[in-house]
């Protein structure tokens, strides 16, 4: 009779044993879960840093290039984040669509000043005076050709290079640049640059691509 008492308590405290395991287990495995499938939130201030942030290099980038840049915009292109940036060039309006981050060009458009919906004052003030300054004649497809070959010139991969070689030459002559700019004359791109030696303002005009000096004239 002990002995079944024995072993009859042995038993009892064996599965008293292995259902405190279990719902040790099982409480853990509660606790654990909602923590495994919570969901991820993100920050939408440090997403808004970012688009500023790379609009920032985007807008210095097309003001290196030539480009007046009006407005820059964040939206989606087939699924994907871009960056539009709305700018002029000359008196030509464009519409450039990037790639977001690494901002490669995807498309590169030309808008008239009424179709972006802004500077619509300044493209008749603008007409007008042209109007009076070509006696009447209207030399569009000139301005179409000189901006396509400006253009043409800055999407060339050797641009950058060739410009930054432009102002180490103008410094090298003792002038301080305060401004650069590619123009078209003659059919071909030619570096304009604003400079100053002392208390004297100089425009400098380099040739693209072997960077010949063409004039040095007092401003």
């Amino acid at each position: 009779m002990r002995t079944l008492q024995r072993s009859t308590i042995k038993t009892i405290l064996s599965s008293g044993l292995a259902v405190a395991l279990l719902g040790t287990i099982v409480g853990c495995t509660t606790i654990a879960s909602p923590y495994d499938n919570r969901p991820v939130y993100r920050d939408s201030n440090t997403s808004n840093n970012n688009v500023n942030r790379v609009s920032q290099q985007l807008r210095q980038d097309l003001r290196r290039k030539g480009y007046d840049v009006r407005d820059i915009q964040a939206s989606n292109y087939r699924g994907n984040q871009i960056l539009t940036a709305y700018a002029t060039k000359g008196k030509q309006a464009y519409e450039l669509k990037y790639t977001y981050p690494n901002l490669r060009l995807i498309s590169s458009d030309k808008k008239s000043w009424s179709s972006t919906g802004k500077n619509d004052r300044y493209e008749k003030d603008h007409d007008k005076k042209d109007k009076y300054k070509n006696n009447g004649k209207h030399k569009n497809s000139k301005h179409h050709k000189n901006d396509d070959i400006e253009d043409n010139i800055t999407r060339e991969s050797r641009y950058p290079a060739i410009k930054q070689q432009a102002i180490r030459k103008v410094s090298a002559m003792g002038y301080r640049i305060k401004d650069i700019e590619l123009e078209e004359k003659n059919n071909r791109g030619v570096f304009e640059i604003e400079a100053r030696r002392g208390s004297q303002d100089y425009e400098i005009l380099l040739g693209y691509p072997n960077l010949n000096v063409i004039k040095v004239k007092k401003d």
